[in-house]
């Protein structure tokens, strides 16, 4: 069933956490709004936000003992979701239709290449170069970002749970849209009068749609065409739109006949997204030259650790270029398997500093799945202690490095 936006206005309840959706799509040029489709939809668990933040100081200026102005600082925008595996595993080749588009621009954010040749593969011999429009959408309100990238992400593979991507990252500007109605004949104008006050639902540079009152959408707005605020009167709480003159959007018509100004998002009742998850129970991890089958758990934490670029003169947000990759892709290795014979010799091993091809699968190796690859993860050595009774579990931490100097490897994602 199609989300009802005049039900919504109409609704006295608080907005619910359920009604969350992400829609993600790269932009052409950064920090340029695009317009999400219903394909551009992806399933996140729980707990995922945009986070804008305008923090100020009180002013330090001498005015006596109370607080009588403050100074602004700058504005910031984060974001963080985390996903399952979600991989078609239903087509017979290798395609890159195996993952969301949504996703493929999730991992070339992060690493940099993309291959998409057979299937859809990502390693970091290219330095990201890319920004997209991320818009978390709820039901009274939604925040759409633009000049959005991927910071990091946090691979989690564990023996005894479910295989998830916990991912990060900033973006240049957040504008938080709602609803407001309209009982004004807006033909022939730019102009959208909305209801006393709702026009402080509404910041300039957000993407808007008309709706009417039946809950279809204007002519004026189909669906993948919104408009973007340019003006905000809230005196007489107008909303100016950019794009041709409006043509239907009178709202004047009596009782059923009001129109309404929602927050941009695709017609989900076309919403597309791969719905087949892959939690570990099929998989493996393997380690070169170890004969162990059993890992308790691996984890990757990949970095981009990217430079923000919040240091332009006369701009409240990120700008220029958003962020610069001026630091190291750091991709941090985390292993936990059981004390053994083969453990004995791995703990030789690491001590001299070797580095290890770890190989990890998400799915089932015969057909489509998931698969990560590092050459050469060189391991701090551990401790351990012994449990009371049971197994002895030994934790390893480490550095994922590239294979040769200029190989540019150090970790391969491929959805093949």
């Amino acid at each position: 069933m199609a989300k009802n936006y005049p039900n919504l206005y109409a609704s006295g309840n608080d907005s619910i956490s359920l009604e969350q959706r992400f829609y993600l799509k790269e932009e052409v040029t950064r920090g340029t709004m695009v317009y999400p489709a219903a394909t551009d939809f992806f399933f996140t668990m729980p707990g995922g936000a945009i986070n804008f933040e305008a923090p100020f100081e009180s002013s330090p200026q001498r005015s006596g003992r109370h607080h009588s102005s403050v100074l602004e600082q700058k504005n910031s925008t984060a974001w963080n979701f985390s996903t399952y595996f979600n991989i078609d595993t239903t087509l017979g080749a290798a395609n890159v239709a195996e993952i969301d588009p949504a996703f493929r621009v999730l991992w070339k954010s992060l690493l940099g290449k993309e291959t998409a040749t057979a299937g859809a593969v990502y390693d970091p011999s290219e330095t990201p170069d890319l920004t997209f429009t991320l818009m978390e959408v709820g039901d009274k309100w939604a925040r759409q970002t633009i000049g959005a990238f991927v910071m990091s992400n946090n691979v989690q593979l564990p023996g005894d749970g479910q295989a998830t991507c916990e991912w990060a990252g900033n973006a240049g500007e957040s504008y938080l849209i709602g609803i407001g109605q309209s009982t004004a004949d807006n033909n022939t104008t730019n102009d959208i009068v909305v209801g006393a006050g709702e026009s402080e639902r509404f910041e300039v540079g957000g993407a808007v749609m008309i709706i009417k009152g039946d809950n279809s959408r204007s002519a004026d707005t189909p669906d993948g065409s919104p408009r973007l605020i340019t003006a905000i009167n809230t005196t007489t709480d107008t909303i100016s739109l950019g794009g041709a003159v409006l043509a239907d959007a009178d709202g004047s018509g009596g009782a059923g006949t009001e129109i309404y100004l929602v927050y941009y998002e695709a017609d989900d009742a076309a919403l597309s997204a791969i719905n087949d998850i892959q939690t570990g129970l099929v998989g493996s991890v393997s380690i070169a030259n170890l004969g162990t089958s059993c890992f308790r758990s691996l984890g990757l934490n990949i970095n981009g650790n990217h430079e923000l670029v919040d240091y332009c003169y006369g701009t409240k947000n990120l700008s220029g270029k958003y962020y610069v990759p001026g630091d190291r892709l750091t991709v941090e290795v985390s292993l936990s398997f059981n004390l053994s014979d083969e453990m004995v010799e791995f703990l030789h091993k690491v001590k001299r500093f070797e580095g290890q091809a770890i190989t990890a699968i998400v799915g089932d190796v015969a057909g489509r799945h998931g698969k990560f690859e590092i050459p050469s993860a060189i391991f701090n050595y551990p401790g351990f202690s012994l449990p009371d009774t049971g197994s002895i579990p030994v934790e390893f931490s480490g550095t994922a490095f590239e294979s040769a100097f200029t190989a540019a490897d150090e970790i391969t994602v491929s959805f093949i």
